[in-house]
Order: structure tokens, then C-alpha cells, then sequence
């Protein structure tokens, strides 16, 4: 396995691409020295005799391409169900909504923006993807949604150079 005959599945793409823009990076430990017996393994989906795609347990995937110097891992290579794909992959992602420091709105954002509404609803057992029902889902109070919200609102503005450039023109001392 490597990352020349590993790919992600497409049906996980949008999912994976969420998923490494709101991921934390978080200390792990190196599982590059346990024997193959103890590693987790890997579900992937054949795509023909050498080719294989990924479709969650995008932490491990990221760990095994980035850190690990031996390319054999356990692997389970499962029949393709697009739809468990699919829940698997946005599991994934609806899982990092569970991490401390996490950006809670642009993860929300996110997750509205791109995520099948009603498999997200399934997933987090809701009727409606709203801010309230993703607050209690992830465990956070709504008023610790909306200070984050505030607090990257105005972190942004306060980034960069003021709008007005009116200063540049003058003649100073």
C-alpha cells in the first residue's frame, strides 16, 4: 500500500476535504513499531488488482502515509455499499465536532454547506440540521457557539490592513 495505488473513494471525497480543514493536529501515538496483529485495521474498497480507496478513518490513513515507514497494514477489504460509504465518511467528520478547540461554526458552516442534509440528520439523530440541534450534539452550549462565532468574527477584522488606504496618499513629517 502507498500513496501511488491508495486513494480516497468519491463518494467520501467532499467528506475528506471537510474533515482536513476543520482536523486538529493532535499528538498521537506512533503505532509504526507494533506488529501487524495490534494495528487497527484499515476498511478499504478494491478498485481493481492493485488499486485501493479509502472511505474513513481518515486519522489513521493520514498516519499510516505520513509516519509509517512499513506499507503493510491489516486491511479488511469490504463490498462497496455507496451508502455506508457515505455515513462512514460523514462520521468522520461529525466526529471532530467532539474535540476541544475545534471551530465549532465553520465546522457547522461546513457541514451545511456540503454534507447530504439528510444523512447528517440520521447521523446525529435529528430531524433538521440547525445551530441549535448541532450545539446540543456536540455537547457545547448555544451561547458558547455564538461567543465562538463573535470572537472569529472579530479576530477577522482586526486582521490586515484597514479598507480606508486614504493614509498612504499623505505627506507625513
Amino acid at each position: 500500500m502507498s500513496s501511488e495505488n491508495l486513494t480516497i473513494h468519491p463518494d467520501a471525497n467532499t467528506a475528506f476535504m471537510v474533515w482536513q480543514q476543520h482536523r486538529l493536529p493532535l499528538r498521537r501515538p506512533q503505532l509504526a513499531g507494533l506488529d501487524d496483529y495490534y494495528r487497527l485495521p484499515l476498511r478499504l474498497c478494491m478498485l481493481d488488482k492493485d488499486s485501493y480507496q479509502f472511505f474513513n478513518n481518515f486519522a489513521r490513513i493520514d498516519e499510516v502515509m505520513r509516519f509509517e515507514d512499513s506499507r503493510r497494514q491489516p486491511c479488511l477489504i469490504s463490498p462497496e455499499s455507496l451508502y455506508d460509504i457515505k455515513r462512514l465518511a460523514w462520521c468522520e467528520v461529525l466526529n471532530l465536532s467532539r474535540f476541544a478547540g475545534v471551530n465549532h461554526p465553520a465546522l457547522f458552516q461546513a457541514i451545511y454547506q456540503s454534507a447530504p442534509k439528510q444523512l447528517v440528520c440520521e447521523l446525529m439523530g435529528v430531524h433538521r440540521l440547525t445551530v441549535s440541534n448541532y450545539c446540543q450534539f456536540a455537547g457545547i452550549s448555544r451561547s458558547s457557539y455564538e461567543y465562538q462565532q463573535c470572537k472569529v468574527a472579530c479576530d477577522e477584522t482586526l486582521l490586515g490592513l484597514p479598507k480606508n488606504m486614504n493614509w498612504m496618499g499623505g505627506v507625513h513629517g
